[in-house]
């Protein structure tokens, strides 16, 4: 029997070699008792007060009496992951993912194994021109709508920190996990307490992902764009027929009956085009704030004290809120040793976003801090894209504010403090230029002041975080959708179209690439199953 065993904590200075010991000491019974030992979560623990320490989750097998008793005790739990039973036999089924995103990606991962082919829509090109052609944007080139941070293949997320942690107690974590090792990803992920990938590494591993599932019968379309729905029925039970699809200037028409949609929280034409149609969609709560660059080493002086620099210390995150105003201030993805980039899909719009490599070795750590915008701050409670004018309205103001050319405004951390326009700017991990801008520019009095108040906040409360080259930027406002497409909670489907199952963070059902996986096999489990009994009546 196999027993799970929580807060095996390991001080600086020690290895995974000394686990046996130090489990031994937890639990109470000789190192030479424990017959197999394997690491399943592994965390590191630097609140104040303490050094630095990893805390272990471990997996062992001791003698039959000793699991009995540590069982009896409450010292351990027994190990017994559960599995997730796939239908199957669905190689005449050819339904459509719209969107090359994780929640795309992993949906058509699902239906694969189930033995369904899909076929597989992304607006922008395959990963390697998209590469090619990013890079040369961020370097000073043209601006391209379809190809950018946000589209082409493996969505946002391909250029992005990498994060895959998630508060979701999903038995389908380790199996998301050890697809993304299967495709190159470093093996530590399947133990970290926060594991990331990478910005260098995600674009290969979504490649090898994309030529397996093509292995498996799916057939991927890039440079093809959603442009509008065929739909039959009245209107009491309209379902999709067909669907427009553009590439290179001509319109398509293809069949399908199942319309699996993972365009992500920026594909705004999409939300338009389903309005258009009358789908339900419902204003949600959505993010917005600014983004925050440190030195890296006033970070980890911050976190690690006296440890900063250890060798066993990997460049040091933090997670942060002020409660000081009327709206809590929190921080979001934080990027440490990552740079901030330029993302947005539109040109004559701003926003920016945070990313890292693998190796994490940027000399700047960066976050959002953001707020949470109700929908009685939208302007219109009948409309449900209320929410992305508004965010379209600031973004605008953005660019417009700092030059037209996707220059970045910026202030000094405590010059926007001290409501000072800045009369330089530190060197920064943002690729294209800075511009000091006065932030009352871009934001509504009602975002900027809690903000202002929280950041302050935090830097009274942190030394470090009033450093004097931190930089402040703007706007964050792609942390989240601000509207939902309505769905089942049953069958996933659109609750007035049927054939539509709107996913992931775009349609307001996920926050981040691990959710949005999730959130991809489950509506795919669902369709297999909803088709196995179609065809078993």
């Amino acid at each position: 029997m196999k027993l799970l065993i929580h807060d095996v904590v390991l001080p600086l200075g020690r290895t995974e070699q000394d686990l046996p010991r130090f489990a031994g000491r937890r639990l109470k019974i000789a190192p030479s008792q424990i017959f197999t030992l394997e690491v399943q979560r592994r965390s590191l623990d630097c609140r104040r007060g303490r050094p630095p320490r990893w805390v272990h989750a471990i997996i062992i097998e001791v003698p039959s009496h000793l699991s009995d008793q540590l069982l009896k005790q409450g010292r351990a739990k027994k190990w017994d992951p559960q599995k997730i039973e796939i239908s199957s036999s669905h190689s005449d089924q050819s339904p459509v993912v719209v969107g090359t995103g994780p929640a795309g990606l992993f949906c058509a991962w699902r239906l694969v194994q189930g033995g369904a082919k899909p076929r597989i829509l992304e607006r922008g090109p395959e990963v390697v021109t998209r590469s090619k052609r990013w890079h040369q944007f961020i370097e000073g080139g043209e601006f391209d709508p379809e190809c950018n941070l946000l589209f082409g293949e493996g969505g946002a997320g391909t250029y992005s920190d990498g994060k895959l942690y998630t508060r979701v107690q999903d038995p389908r974590v380790p199996e998301v996990l050890q697809a993304l090792v299967d495709h190159g990803a470093p093996e530590e992920i399947l133990t970290d307490g926060r594991p990331h990938v990478g910005s260098n590494l995600l674009p290969s591993i979504v490649k090898r992902m994309r030529n397996f599932l093509e292995q498996q019968g799916a057939q991927f379309f890039f440079d093809h764009r959603l442009v509008d729905l065929k739909v039959s029925g009245d209107e009491d039970s309209k379902k999709i027929s067909k669907i427009i699809v553009e590439n290179d200037g001509e319109k398509v028409e293809w069949e399908t009956d199942s319309l699996f949609l993972a365009t992500g929280h920026s594909a705004r034409d999409v939300y338009r085009m389903l309005a258009k149609h009358q789908v339900p969609m419902s204003q949600k709560s959505f993010q917005i704030g600014v983004r925050v660059e440190h030195p890296q080493g006033a970070i980890d002086q911050m976190q690690y004290g006296e440890s900063a620099g250890h060798p066993q210390l990997p460049p040091a995150d933090y997670s942060l809120v002020s409660r000081r105003s009327e709206k809590d201030v929190f921080s979001f993805c934080m990027c440490p040793g990552g740079e901030i980039l330029p993302s947005t899909e539109q040109k004559g719009f701003m926003c920016v976003n945070g990313a890292s490599r693998y190796q994490r070795k940027s000399p700047w750590a960066n976050s959002g801090f953001v707020v949470t915008v109700d929908p009685d701050s939208f302007g219109d409670p009948g409309d449900p894209l209320a929410g992305i004018a508004l965010q379209e309205k600031i973004e605008k103001a953005a660019f417009d504010a700092a030059g037209g050319d996707f220059s970045a405004p910026a202030l000094r951390l405590m010059d926007f403090l001290h409501r000072r326009l800045s009369t330089d700017l530190p060197e920064s991990s943002y690729p294209r230029k800075l511009t000091p801008t006065p932030f009352e520019e871009i934001f509504p009095a009602t975002i900027l002041d809690p903000i202002r108040i929280g950041l302050a906040d935090l830097a009274g409360r942190f030394r470090d975080f009033g450093h004097p080259d931190a930089i402040i930027t703007a706007p964050e406002s792609r942390s989240s959708s601000p509207v939902r497409i309505d769905r089942h909670p049953d069958s996933f489907q659109s609750e007035g179209l049927a054939g539509l199952y709107p996913l992931g963070e775009g349609a307001g059902f996920a926050g981040g690439i691990l959710s949005a996986a999730l959130d991809g096999m489950r509506a795919a489990e669902v369709w297999m199953s909803k088709e196995e009994r179609i065809s078993q009546s």
